[in-house]
């Protein structure tokens, strides 16, 4: 298969192009990007896409101006626009290495070339070679399973059509098809680490393993494989695991049968998912929720990103935000009143039916029998105060405190906040949804009225 058949195969099998596009082309004017454009070039009529020709002059070289002139040229031979983006990158620079802050600056030059030229994909000019590069700069650096993927061939809108052939064939194809090039000097500065990696490492690794090479590509491939098939296994629990958009827990049972690399996937990914500054997550994140997991129960962490995690009983919550209380809701009586916060809605209807008050009415989780005319109204649901007491039904009149009932019944601290009541305009608590009402509210034989507060889920 020859180089273009080789490069339109690749294309179609990895779905990078769709009739239509127009492929803005990143074009430095070496041979790695100019066997993109003539490839591309060859392709556009019959892929039925357009392209335009982009050059990011960094001005950190004074060879620079005259590649972009001959890029300008050659775009124009072959009848495609040109664009040429110039960058400064001096005064940008402020921490890191050049070489990376060049990357990042010529990133974000291409995507605003793809906005101004009505572009929907970036093409760049990566190669097999380059992936080994990144392989290896990645293990010397440190790096996880997901670092060992190396270069993705797709990347939101980003394509890499190149990343099925090796440097030689590439100087191949220009040589065959007398394609002219420029030659970058910077790559051949060792001091830059890629070109380190390029020069010195990998002709060394070559004298113990000549396919050495072929070898490292192997192992991003396999990399990528495993990421995927544990990208599949993450995602049900995700789900599995997520309580809404502002909330995972993950149970202790689950987390003592997780294996290590599962569980520690998947904490990631939910941190990434729920933290406000998802760039500061860091491998030290997964380290605190493993102290908490070894901590004792009530302990909470605020994690890098921003996410805050909890333990309690049953297993680690993490959530987005401090939840805050509720706000204090007028119930209509009658009438139906939303909860928005709980996403829960309470209806409430007054009888004087017989029928109620013959039967023995039992209250239960989510529909409570109360006296009418022990009320006083307007009656409400918010949050518990501190130090607030309650006489549940049965105590015979003896109160508790709300903090020992949320403890006995597990309520998770963090949860306490939202955890409602219904009071009076006395600010005497008269019902505790999910759990019972007040011994002083309950039916008696001389009950005329009852109030009815049923409470449902709304969505």
């Amino acid at each position: 298969m020859d180089f273009i058949e080789k490069v339109k195969d690749f294309i179609q099998r990895h779905k990078l192009i769709s009739p239509k596009d127009t492929i803005l082309v990143g074009v430095s004017g070496g041979p790695d990007s100019m066997a993109l454009l003539f490839a591309l070039s060859s392709l556009k009529k019959e892929l039925d896409f357009s392209m335009v020709v982009c050059y990011v002059d960094h001005k950190l070289r004074p060879e620079s101006k005259d590649e972009a002139i001959f890029v300008s040229h050659t775009a124009q031979k072959l009848g495609l626009p040109f664009v040429l983006k110039e960058l400064d990158i001096d005064k940008t620079r402020r921490q890191g290495s050049l070489e990376e802050i060049a990357r990042v600056a010529r990133y974000k030059a291409l995507e605003e070339a793809r906005i101004e030229s009505n572009g929907n994909k970036i093409a760049t000019a990566h190669h097999l070679d380059d992936q080994v590069e990144t392989v290896i700069m990645r293990i010397i650096r440190g790096t996880s399973i997901k670092g060992l993927k190396g270069i993705p061939v797709k990347n939101g809108n980003i394509i890499r059509p190149l990343m099925c052939v090796w440097r030689r064939e590439i100087l191949d194809f220009c040589k065959e098809n007398s394609i002219s090039y420029v030659i970058d000097s910077s790559n051949l500065s060792t001091a830059f680490t890629r070109n380190k990696i390029r020069l010195e490492l990998l002709p060394k690794l070559t004298e113990y393993n000549p396919r050495v090479k072929e070898a490292i590509l192997r192992i991003a491939i396999q990399a990528e494989e495993l990421d995927q098939f544990l990208s599949h296994l993450e995602e049900d629990l995700l789900e599995k695991y997520r309580v809404s958009s502002q909330e995972f827990y993950v149970p202790i049972e689950d987390i003592d049968t997780l294996p290590n690399l599962l569980k520690r996937r998947i904490f990631m990914r939910i941190l990434t998912d729920i933290s406000p500054k998802p760039n500061e997550i860091r491998e030290e994140s997964y380290k605190m929720i493993e102290y908490l997991l070894d901590g004792s129960t009530g302990q909470r962490l605020d994690l890098p990103g921003g996410a805050i995690t909890y333990r309690d009983h049953n297993g680690i919550r993490i959530l987005r935000e401090e939840l805050e209380h509720l706000p204090v809701y007028e119930l209509n009586v009658p009438g139906i009143t939303i909860i928005d916060k709980l996403n829960k809605r309470v209806y409430i209807e007054v009888v004087e039916d017989d029928r109620y008050l013959k039967e023995k009415l039992s209250n239960n989780l989510y529909t409570f029998y109360l006296d009418f005319d022990k009320i006083k109204l307007p009656i409400y649901l918010r949050s518990p105060k501190e130090g607030e007491r309650f006489s549940p039904l049965g105590l015979r009149g003896k109160s508790k405190k709300l903090q020992d009932i949320m403890v006995d019944r597990k309520i998770p601290r963090e949860y306490r906040g939202l955890y409602p009541v219904i009071v009076d305009s006395s600010g005497e608590i008269i019902c505790i949804p999910e759990y019972t009402i007040s011994e002083k509210a309950k039916i008696t034989n001389n009950t005329r009225k009852i109030l009815v507060v049923r409470i449902e889920d709304y969505e």
